[in-house]
């Protein structure tokens, strides 16, 4: 954890693509165990926020800190530091080539050092976890569009994360499908999975968030317990979002 007892915090976030300032001085923070949704109108940052956690999207000002240690710094290992975090995108990012077993195990033997039984094992476990245990030898173009995604959280979980980060996970699902997927990330929840997810899924975040982050041209307008927000937004900004997305 980090000093303040955080498992996360960003201070002062800015982020410019060219003359686009689509993050403006964000500053937030992550208690392990939290539940954190981050919603908003397309175009409003919030998927850059998150990328920003992990440094995928490293920001133009501002501090990063994860774990105890900070990001921004140039002599952070990142990719050690990304180890730690599971990252799930709305494209599934599957190699279609391996099997859904040797999706997850690959990274545990090249990056880990597991040796091919114990990735295999571990995946399995992984696998179970998210339902899929008889989908092992199924290559991704033989599985649904949200098996695949459970396939893709499977393999994030698999490298035993202390933060797992969703963006937009469902929205390129047929309607049918999302609820297999909310239902693996709501178990997470449950579980104590400390998670950052980014979602147009109001029913989840309502539910399952311990704190709702609305966000509107790169600043964080309100944040709150969720049920708190939707059933009584302080802002107009918000206010006029829920009443189209409710």
């Amino acid at each position: 954890m980090n000093d303040d007892g955080t498992l996360v915090r960003l201070d002062n976030i800015h982020k410019w693509f060219g003359d686009l300032h689509v993050l403006r001085g964000i500053d937030l923070a992550l208690v392990p165990q939290e539940v954190m949704v981050l919603i908003g109108p397309s175009g409003s940052g919030k998927s850059t926020l998150l990328r920003t956690i992990n440094m995928l999207e490293e920001p133009t000002e501002g501090k990063v800190f994860f774990d105890g240690t900070e990001l921004t710094h140039i002599r952070t290992d990142l990719n050690e530091a990304r180890t730690h975090m599971g990252m799930v995108f709305q494209s599934f990012n599957l190699f279609p080539h391996l099997k859904a077993m040797e999706n997850l195990t690959l990274a545990l033997i090249k990056v880990l050092g597991m040796s091919r039984e114990q990735a295999e094992e571990r995946a399995m476990e992984q696998l179970s976890h998210v339902g899929l245990s008889d989908k092992a030898d199924s290559y991704p173009s033989q599985l649904s569009g949200g098996q695949q995604q459970r396939v893709a959280i499977a393999r994030a979980l698999a490298m035993r994360p202390k933060l797992m980060l969703f963006d937009e996970v469902t929205s390129a699902l047929d309607p049918e499908l999302v609820s297999e997927v909310l239902t693996v990330m709501q178990d997470l929840a449950e579980e104590g999975m400390t998670m950052v997810v980014v979602t147009h899924e109001m029913g989840f975040a309502r539910e399952v968030g311990n704190r709702l982050i609305f966000i509107d041209e790169g600043v964080i307008v309100e944040s709150g317990d969720p049920t708190e927000v939707f059933a009584n937004p302080q802002h107009e900004r918000t206010q006029a979002f829920l009443s189209q997305v409710l």
